[in-house]
């Protein structure tokens, strides 16, 4: 079975909610707000996409999209 605390986080793709359970800095509320207020940025971005109905976060450039300042 796959377990993400014994694995690189880096360039790993989740839903909000194993998100915030691999990261403890970020709620699923914190992700969802920040998804609707900044949608269209961080798809243009690429720190997040859909497959089908399903919204998935890219890890690495989520983070990096908070650093740089785009919140």
């Amino acid at each position: 079975m796959y377990s993400a605390e014994n694995q690189d986080q880096s360039g790993q793709v989740h839903t909000v909610q194993t998100l915030a359970n691999t990261e403890p800095a970020f709620s699923e509320g914190g992700i969802r707000w920040l998804i609707f207020q900044h949608k269209q940025d961080l798809i243009d971005y690429g720190a997040i996409f859909y497959s089908g109905k399903k919204l998935l976060i890219d890890r690495e450039k989520y983070i990096e999209y908070l650093k740089a300042g785009n919140k």
